[in-house]
């Protein structure tokens, strides 16, 4: 990556005086003395005779993904500007399953360790509230024999390969003879057929008749296999071909409507859109689904081992995850029922330097898939399993071969904590890329339905953070809404346990109901937040607005029954503990599940480093455990249940006060 970046670093002596004419300009400030230096968004600035490069480095310093170019220039490594040039995951492994040719299912059975139907089809009989958008490559082979049908919504069978000459297809597999597809349909599971232009945009995109050739052979596909829709996957967009994808995607979406009745539209979109290639106001008119592939934002060739889909930010410098993925469409003007989040059945292995998170990385990484962690307990196992509280992911640290290895990988634990902020967020649904890399196994099936079906249990308390998460600042230039709802309609809680916004810049509004049509509890800013409020129905809806330029601390809250911190009050679910006073100083006391089984009560620290660990269960002491945290550095911790069966519950997080 250093010699990736020496251009850039050359660019940097001739056109940084260029720079700050343009962007950064000193004004004098409101909250003090003298005046501070910001960055003036001046839309009409000429970037014209400055390298791609540095037109990058401009556009991240909109509001929508940054807050100052400075900072992009000063604390930013390569792992960003890498990022804007990389292969995503559905590139890497189509070009790599490319090189077999066609192949039959048995073939890619064999690659990918198939083990033959495992799932009995019967056991699930909840019904989806949410989208659930899974692709099927055509490498996934008999995978489908182990889809829980009535947990997906959408079956999007991967790929159409657009030739970007003409329009026609290199090839589109086994679109008019995959048994999966004859399955989807019988399960009443809606089928799109995925299109992908991963190459020749600007020759595509410029030939009226590639653009119309395409459309009509979709079409044409599409009515002979009856399915419902068409997905489009278009990467690494050049600039200059934007408006034209929106003129595409218009034309598309009309003519297929037309056709076909009833027929949905969608597209895929990259985790950041660096450049703000995808015009999403201006088709959102005529797509009916965004899908916006959460992941990669670590990937083979970064300079750091890291997550693949961090809910919040590994490192302050390097500071995009889910939440701000999230916060930035919808604050750019993404419609919520339209936003579909893209979640990896996959994660990234690095030989590393070291076994400390972050550590640099030996050699580029390797993209395993949740089977191939599953099916390899001796390597990932729990003594090398790691909780990373900065951002919310499961890492496996082990040495082998006189090396060190560290592997991200989304775990049940990691997607049910993204599944709730889907839920609060009020989006569309999930994504899955890529069906079948589960191979079976039950887990993450669970926890869609334990999330997205008319079987949700609700939780009797959960904690509610900002979308820094439970370590960063909040994020600068955010405008969303959040709606806390889990189907109660008696009194409940909502105790905010910190907060810290910038006074009159940053705001919250709180309301008490599932919208912000249910009467307003308050208006906050600056530090002096609620402390405990209360809405008759269960519900809470919560805005937030931050300013362009600074952001601050932000706050964290923790939804309730009334009895937070009260005492010995029963807990109706084996999966909730309570933990209290929090924040704390001295000791902490953690109320056990009424009907908790024998195991062990652990609690991290901020890196995952285990700092205590007892026997916990009936036999062993009362339900109400005191445990001293006098001599525990300020700083948060994570306190987790696992069961005698190797089950881990994670109860949540204490914030240590010194």
């Amino acid at each position: 990556m250093k010699k990736r970046l020496q251009p850039l670093r050359g660019c940097l002596k001739s056109y940084f005086i260029k720079i700050l004419q343009f962007f950064i300009v000193c004004a004098p400030t409101t909250k003090a003395v003298g005046s501070k230096c910001v960055i003036k968004m001046e839309p009409t600035a000429s970037v014209v005779g400055l390298p791609k490069k540095m037109r990058q480095l401009r556009l991240l310093s909109r509001p929508r993904w940054g807050t100052t170019l400075l900072t992009g220039l000063i604390t930013t490594n390569s792992v960003l500007f890498a990022q804007q040039d990389q292969q995503s995951i559905h590139v890497e492994q189509s070009v790599y399953y490319q090189k077999f040719g066609q192949q039959k299912a048995i073939f890619y059975d064999s690659l990918s360790g198939f083990r033959g139907q495992t799932i009995d089809l019967s056991r699930n009989d909840c019904l989806l509230n949410k989208v659930v958008f899974g692709f099927h490559p055509y490498w996934a082979g008999s995978d489908y024999l182990n889809y829980q049908w009535n947990l997906i919504s959408d079956f999007c069978y991967f790929s159409y390969e657009v030739d970007p000459s003409t329009g026609d297809p290199v090839t589109y597999h086994d679109w008019l003879t995959d048994p999966a597809i004859d399955s989807a349909q019988a399960h009443d599971v809606n089928v799109h057929l995925c299109a992908t232009i991963f190459s020749g945009h600007t020759a595509f995109f410029t030939n009226p008749a590639a653009r119309q050739n395409l459309v009509a052979n979709l079409v044409d596909l599409v009515k002979q296999r009856n399915a419902h829709g068409i997905n489009v996957d278009i990467e690494l967009l050049p600039s200059s071909m934007s408006d034209s994808v929106t003129v595409f995607m218009r034309d598309l979406s009309v003519q297929f409507k037309t056709a076909i009745p009833g027929a949905l539209v969608s597209i895929c979109l990259p985790a950041v859109d660096w450049d703000q290639d995808f015009q999403l106001e201006a088709m959102s008119d005529f797509v009916d689904f965004f899908f916006v592939m959460g992941y990669d934002y670590y990937w083979n060739g970064s300079d750091q081992a890291g997550p693949v889909s961090p809910l919040y930010s590994l490192t302050p410098g390097y500071n995009y995850s889910l939440a701000r993925t999230i916060s930035a469409y919808e604050t750019a003007g993404m419609q919520r029922e339209k936003f579909i989040l893209g979640i990896p059945y996959y994660g990234r292995k690095w030989k590393t330097q070291s076994d400390n998170i972050p550590s640099p990385i030996l050699a580029n990484g390797t993209a395993v898939t949740y089977a191939n962690v599953r099916n390899n307990g001796s390597t990932y196992s729990p003594d090398h399993y790691h909780w990373e509280l900065n951002s919310f992911s499961s890492c496996y640290i082990f040495y082998q071969n006189s090396s060190w290895y560290q592997c991200f990988i989304g775990l049940d634990r990691d997607l049910r904590e993204k599944y709730d902020l889907v839920n609060y967020r009020g989006l569309a649904g999930i994504g899955i890329w890529a069906l079948g890399y589960d191979d079976g196994y039950l887990e993450l099936w669970q926890a869609i339905s334990d999330n997205f079906t008319d079987c949700y249990i609700p939780p009797v308390f959960d904690t509610i953070v900002d979308s820094g998460g439970p370590t960063w600042n909040y994020y600068a230039d955010e405008d969303y809404s959040m709606t806390i709802d889990h189907g109660y309609t008696d009194t409940h809680y909502l105790t905010f346990t910190s907060f810290g916004l910038e006074d009159a810049f940053d705001s919250i509004w709180l309301y008490a109901g599932p919208d912000a049509t249910y009467p307003m509890i308050g208006a906050y800013s600056g530090t002096a937040g609620p402390s405990t409020l209360s809405s008759q129905n269960g519900a809470f809806t919560l805005k937030f607005k931050s300013g362009a330029i600074n952001n601050f601390s932000g706050w964290s809250a923790v939804f309730h029954d009334g009895t937070l911190g009260i005492g010995d009050q029963s807990i109706s679910d084996i999966d909730e503990m309570l933990i209290y006073p929090n924040p704390a100083k001295d000791f902490i006391k953690i109320l056990l599940p009424e009907n908790v089984t024998v195991g062990m009560l652990l609690i991290h620290d901020y890196s995952g480093r285990l700092i205590y660990k007892e026997n916990v269960g009936p036999a062993c002491h009362s339900r109400i455990m005191h445990i001293g945290i006098e001599n525990y550095p300020t700083g948060l911790y994570s306190v987790e249940y696992q069961s005698n069966n190797g089950r881990i519950i994670r109860a949540g997080f204490i914030k240590v006060i010194g």
